[in-house]
């Protein structure tokens, strides 16, 4: 059983309760003072939630209008008015013991709805839910179930017949994926019934995603590609890596976005193709098994965790900015890490709790307690809360950005369904916002919790009592800064993690927590770096910045905690391993055409550090370590597109520009047009036949009609009166209204019209 977010809706607004009515009073009572009592409520939350230091109170209080809200929809008018409508800022979570839906209000945890699922019980179960439509999908039956929240109903279903499909959502649409037999389907999202054809893109599919557009992206790791689809149309397909490689997409924050394990890359996506492509070096190629990867963010940051090597990349995908950690997994079973303000969650399914780590301070949270007990944990971002939630386990989680946590009973009965709906029973928030604490352990192996249900009342036991041991004797100094013989051991500062930037790598560590080092040096740096400071007090700032090194080659740092007193050095767990350098910028490109057009000399603009540079399009492709290129030989008249794709060890960056050439226009005037009683004629093809004349001429002895000139061409040859001076040159015109007259070059003024040659520093060749 599976909750995904879908595509974005409007996130977090407590203004809801007081501005939409259909969120705040459905029902009208009849009674004016009910309803005044409840806009006032409304107003008082706001009041309450607005940013102050006092968060809880903000949260109790939309706990109270719930409630009024609550008690005022159940004496409304009619069927729709008798149950509540739920509140937006929320997620629904699936209960498969249960064959239930359970709606969590984010801001409280508190279960403000429930819906049984029909003939879905004991069965795995897929929510999709956009904002606009929330749908059920059976992974074993293939049936899809549309939740009414309004009516807290799932009557609406379809059955499609076959276990194992997808149900994506975004933009208004919906989709049934097939991964086994590579189709895809449109589906209705209001009567769950199909729409448009099957389409077929061939088997195997991975896991499809829909962005804020409407548009499904799904990878076909067979051939090394993406297909988007819109509607029931399919796009060109986007080559994101070769024939065979484990695919995995990601819609991070709208954006498409798909990583390939087996090359250790990541790379952006539009409808045009790739966009940019970031490296992966603490990736190792672990195929299918090794590597996870949110199938959704809530923003640009992606993080992806390689289990087999403990290695985290954080990587942003809207500045090209990356960050590289070291996990402890341990041989725990670990899920697709998630990102939420400045942490990562990363669900323990072995144990049921979420791995916590902090970037701000470059260090690992005490874990939380989702379930605690294995199961498997999915784990989503939704309108900018964390939610954790095991399909087999009677609680769940949600998490706000400031790591405010609350717990969520899904089995309580207490709640409005379509046969109960609560009447004036208060909301109260009886779990604790903070979460349940247990440590990290610094080894590689963490303590998993036995299976079976969560714990019951702890009962004490009369300990036996065990004999007095004489006390060591106490250090005469504090241990805390002065350590001698009788103090306990040192610890080692955190494991380092480390930012690449351009010629430059950042390290960030936590301090080490016990007796407080003297200072704190690198380890690791490449020979010729400078890293700056020397040293770190034992105050901080906890950074190290190296500047030096190789792009494409990659250093993992320690760093060395020194004591006072004779006390050990503590050096930290190696960081991952990360290169000076960073994913290019796009290039922006310049085009210059020379005159004659047949070609374009481009330049371009690009940051970073061991570049090189591949130019494709216009018929060819080169690569250069410059930034310039000459393409020549191209044909007048067209337009080009050309890509200069950006690439270093970090990853790569493409700029693309056009090369127009359209022969631009020229004004010249008619000449050696000889008085002799012979007008001059104009033409409708470049041949000199009677057939093709226009209707209009230019007067015998006319040598003052100024011309527009776009372009020359091959065509008959002619002479001029006396006959000492011919040519086949013809220039396309403008005339009477029309831009494809011709008139022969004898009889403009360009340079080259007495010799009958073209005339490139004038006139451009129309081909």
């Amino acid at each position: 059983m599976s909750e995904t977010g879908g595509g974005p809706r409007p996130g977090l607004r407590l203004r809801d309760l007081r501005e939409r009515p259909e969120a705040a009073a459905t029902a009208r009572t009849g009674p004016a003072g009910r309803a005044e009592a409840l806009r006032r409520a409304a107003r008082a939350v706001w009041a309450a939630v607005r940013p102050t230091r006092n968060r809880t109170t903000g949260y109790v209080a939309v706990g109270a209008v719930g409630a009024l809200v609550g008690t005022s929809v159940a004496v409304g008018v009619g069927a729709a008015g008798a149950l509540p409508r739920l509140a937006d800022v929320g997620a629904w979570l699936g209960s498969s013991h249960k064959g239930e839906a359970a709606h969590a209000n984010g801001l409280t945890g508190q279960v403000d709805g429930k819906v049984t699922l029909p003939g879905m019980a004991g069965d795995p179960v897929q929510i999709s839910q956009d904002g606009k439509t929330v749908l059920v999908l059976d992974t074993r039956t293939g049936k899809v179930v549309r939740l009414d929240p309004a009516q807290l109903t799932a009557e609406q279903s379809t059955e499609y017949g076959a276990a194992g499909l997808q149900l994506v959502s975004g933009g208004a649409v919906s989709y049934l994926v097939d991964p086994a037999h590579g189709t895809v389907q449109r589906i209705d999202p209001v009567l769950t019934t199909p729409l448009g054809p099957k389409l077929d893109l061939g088997a195997p599919l991975g896991t499809a995603e829909v962005d804020p557009r409407g548009t499904l992206w799904i990878p076909v790791p067979s051939r090394g590609q993406v297909v988007p689809v819109t509607g029931d149309t399919r796009s060109p397909a986007v080559t994101v890596g070769k024939p065979g490689d484990n695919l995995v997409l990601t819609l991070a924050g709208g954006q498409p976005v798909v990583t390939d394990t087996t090359a250790g890359v990541l790379k952006t996506l539009s409808a045009t193709g790739t966009q940019e492509s970031f490296n992966l070096p603490g990736i190792a190629a672990s195929g299918t098994s090794g590597v996870l990867v949110p199938d959704q963010t809530d923003d640009a940051v992606v993080p992806v965790l390689n289990t087999d090597d403990s290695t985290m990349a954080l990587v942003r995908t809207d500045t090209g900015g990356q960050t590289d950690v070291k996990v402890p997994t341990g041989g725990d079973r670990l899920g697709a890490p998630q990102a939420l303000g400045s942490k990562v969650y990363i669900p323990d399914d072995s144990t049921g709790r979420l791995v916590v780590y902090d970037t701000a301070t470059a260090a690992f949270d005490p874990t939380y307690t989702v379930t605690g007990t294995p199961g498997t944990l999915n784990v989503f971002v939704r309108d900018g809360l964390l939610w954790a939630n095991d399909e087999n386990n009677a609680t769940a989680a949600v998490i706000n950005a400031d790591g405010q946590a609350h717990r969520i009973g899904k089995y309580a009965d207490d709640v409005p369904t379509h046969r109960q709906p609560r009447e004036h029973d208060p909301v109260v928030d009886t779990v604790p916002t903070a979460p349940v604490h247990t440590s990290v352990p610094a080894g590689p192996t963490r303590h998993r919790a036995p299976s079976g249900p969560p714990p019951g009342p702890v009962h004490t036991v009369p300990s036996t009592p065990t004999p007095t041991t004489k006390p060591k004797p106490s250090p005469s100094r504090n241990c805390g800064t002065d350590w001698q013989a009788g103090c306990p051991e040192p610890m080692a500062p955190g494991t380092p993690q480390v930012q690449p930037g351009a010629g430059t790598i950042t390290v960030t560590f936590a301090a080490a927590s016990g007796t407080t080092p003297k200072d704190y040096t690198l380890g690791g740096a490449p020979a010729g770096a400078t890293v700056t400071p020397d040293t770190v007090g034992p105050g901080g700032p906890f950074t190290f910045e190296v500047r030096g090194g190789k792009c494409g080659s990659q250093y993992t740092f320690t760093v060395v905690a020194h004591y006072a007193g004779g006390a050990p050095d503590k050096a930290s767990q190696p960081s991952a391993p990360a290169q000076p350098c960073v994913v290019p910028t796009p290039p922006t490109v310049s085009v210059s055409v020379p005159q004659g057009g047949h070609g374009a000399d481009l330049s371009w603009t690009s940051s970073g550090s061991g570049m090189t540079y591949t130019v494709s399009g216009a018929g060819a492709t080169a690569t250069t370590s410059g930034r310039s290129h000459s393409v020549r030989g191209l044909t007048n008249g067209r337009t080009y597109t050309v890509t200069v794709n950006a690439r270093n060890a970090a990853g790569s960056a493409a700029g693309s520009t056009t090369i127009n050439l359209t022969p631009p226009a020229r004004t010249f005037h008619v000449t050696d047009n000889s008085n002799n009683g012979d007008p001059l004629y104009v033409h409708t093809s470049p041949y000199a036949t009677t057939a093709n004349r226009t209707t209009t001429h230019i007067n015998p002895g006319d040598n003052t009609t100024q011309l527009t000139v776009y372009c020359q061409t091959t065509g008959s040859h002619v002479s001029n009166d006396n006959g000492n001076y011919s040519g086949s040159v013809w220039d396309r015109i403008q005339w009477d209204g029309s831009s494809n007259s011709y008139v022969s070059d004898l009889w403009v003024s360009t340079s080259n019209h007495r010799s009958g040659q073209f005339s490139p520093q004038d006139v451009w060749q129309c081909t």
